[in-house]
């Protein structure tokens, strides 16, 4: 098999994995079940410390009712913190709590493991 043939494979192989792992909840360390939608929101409440609900939304690519729901839910499992800003009572901000950290160091270290065969792959090519 030549190496295009086994990057599309890969490929295929990976796309066919991936939609098996955004659809089943998974425990990141937590104790609490996540769903793709809400470890991804708070994935990037965790790169983006002090990040508002408008921000959020254009980070994610969806709408702001979107990130409500998820903010929504992970505010009930403890894993974020809304606030309002100390100069505007009307802008909200997202932190992590302890547990939403756990979850996100998890949720990276997951990700390592999981795209470890595509990385190892992909390094052996060059950029031509």
């Amino acid at each position: 098999m030549n190496t295009y043939q086994k990057i599309i494979d890969l490929y295929f192989r990976s796309m066919k994995r991936f939609e098996e792992l955004e659809r089943a909840p998974r425990d990141f360390g937590t104790g609490d079940l996540l769903y793709s939608s809400e470890i991804h929101t708070l994935q990037a409440i965790g790169d983006t410390p002090n990040i508002n609900l408008t921000a959020l939304a254009e980070k994610l690519g969806i709408s702001k009712s979107g990130v409500s729901k998820f903010t929504r839910k992970l505010l009930a499992k403890g894993l974020i913190t809304k606030n309002k800003q100390i100069d505007n009572d009307k802008e909200v901000i997202f932190h992590l709590t302890e547990e939403g950290c756990i979850a996100y160091e998890g949720h990276a270290r997951f990700s390592v493991a999981v795209f470890k065969p595509a990385y190892a792959l992909l390094s052996a090519l060059s950029e031509e």
